[in-house]
């Protein structure tokens, strides 16, 4: 019975090889990238404990745990528990190659007489605190609540019955009735909590099924994608005023941006917009 340990598939097994799709993940962030990276680095005869990371990384913590909980949520990686004669006994960290494939994950621990498996299924829906209401939500809806509630500041959080009911039901009308996959609206919506307009600006999941000011839902929004224009572009960098065109000394025509702090020049504007976004300003 293997317990703390590293579980790989097997054809990465005698190799310290890291999987491409963990590098061509958008979306994710350098540190949860790293921690995988170092994770796939072991074999299975090394103990592998939550102690044994801390002990590695200069990262406190609290750090850690949003590691090993996004690579979860995205579903690079299970920390699965393991349980004999019903007693916890520790955790396997099982690493996938492959994102957000395959069924749903049940979340039930290995016992003493389960054979373990080397495959993950990747879903976000592996996990769910709400004890269910008087409706019939769809297991999809209220595996997946929990993780959505998270993206939010703890004081934005539902926690009446009433607010609990109205977040459970914007989820369940965006699944049943809007026909989006909850998944891709979960990665929709942790990337909107961490873009430095909206993350001011949507902080109930019930605005998803709002109205903005052309009579479109913010659900549909969101989702399709919307041209951004220039004022959106500008509202991704704090403190900026306009942007500028000028000349580099070969003559070539570039973009910077004034803020309340100073001029940003192109090869800093780069860093922080797409090459969409900037094609865009440039063509203003």
């Amino acid at each position: 019975m293997k317990i703390n340990k590293i579980i790989k598939p097997k054809r990465f097994a005698r190799f310290v090889i890291v999987p491409s799709a963990i590098f061509r993940h958008k979306n994710i962030s350098a540190a949860s990238t790293g921690l995988y990276c170092w994770l796939f680095s072991h074999d299975e005869k090394q103990e592998m404990t939550f102690k044994f990371i801390i002990n590695h990384f200069s990262n406190g913590r609290d750090a850690l745990q949003k590691c090993i909980k996004e690579l979860s949520i995205i579903g690079f990686l299970v920390r699965e528990q393991v349980k004999i004669d019903g007693k916890f006994k520790g955790y396997n960290y099982i690493l996938n190659d492959i994102p957000l494939t395959g069924k749903p994950l049940t979340g039930k621990p290995l016992t003493g007489n389960q054979h373990q498996s080397n495959i993950i299924n990747n879903n976000i829906y592996n996990k769910s605190n709400i004890k269910p209401n008087a409706k019939n939500y769809d297991k999809i809806v209220t595996d997946a609540f929990d993780y959505f509630v998270e993206l939010f500041p703890i004081k934005n959080r539902p926690t009446t019955k009433t607010n609990i009911d109205r977040w459970l039901d914007t989820l369940d009308k965006i699944h049943r009735i809007d026909k989006y996959d909850l998944r891709q609206v979960y990665l929709k919506c942790k990337e909107l909590r961490n873009d430095s307009f909206w993350e001011t600006n949507f902080l109930s999941l019930v605005k998803l099924r709002n109205y903005n000011r052309e009579g479109i839902r913010y659900i549909d929004y969101f989702m399709y994608k919307p041209k951004p224009n220039v004022n959106d572009i500008r509202k991704k960098i704090q403190g900026a005023i306009k942007f500028y065109k000028y000349n580099d000394p070969l003559g070539k025509e570039l973009i910077g941006v004034k803020t309340i702090n100073g001029d940003i020049d192109f090869d800093m504007l780069k860093t922080m917009l797409t090459e969409n976004e900037i094609n865009i300003i440039m063509n203003d």
